[in-house]
């Protein structure tokens, strides 16, 4: 089985989560997800959150700290090790390349969403969370 080794992000603003659904035509189609991808060989896992970032949505983010321990899902097509951070945007472009819809929600309504199985345990973590008290370095 093959091991495929992925992050996300857990993108927050004034206390909202940013959710994105994937297109139709993607494998796990119409699924809600953390935005990001696959790490790279030689990446750091923040520098591929932010690569994927620029890719998915044409945005600069700052990366801050894991959601949750890295989650492990065995899809038909390999094992998915998912590390889910905390992240927030340096600028707003959102142009959807690999997602049919994005959109801000409470934490609370975080588990009433068809999330892809490898993300569930970060929308968990983060249900029981107040965005608002989540600092980044630069906060400090």
């Amino acid at each position: 089985m093959k091991n495929i080794y992925v992050v996300g992000a857990a993108l927050i603003e004034d206390g909202k989560l940013l959710v994105t659904k994937r297109n139709s035509d993607r494998i796990l189609g119409d699924l809600w997800e953390f935005p990001g991808g696959k790490i790279e060989q030689g990446e750091l896992p923040q520098e591929s959150l932010k690569r994927e970032l620029k890719e998915e949505f044409n945005d600069e983010i700052i990366v801050g700290d894991k959601v949750t321990e890295t989650a492990s899902y065995e899809y038909e097509f390999g094992t998915v090790h998912l590390t889910v951070y905390y992240a927030k945007f340096l600028s707003k472009n959102f142009d959807l390349i690999a997602h049919s819809k994005v959109k801000w929600i409470d934490p609370a309504e975080a588990l009433d969403l068809n999330w892809a199985p490898a993300d569930i345990p970060a929308a968990q973590a983060i249900s029981k969370v107040n965005l608002r008290e989540v600092r980044f370095d630069e906060d400090h």
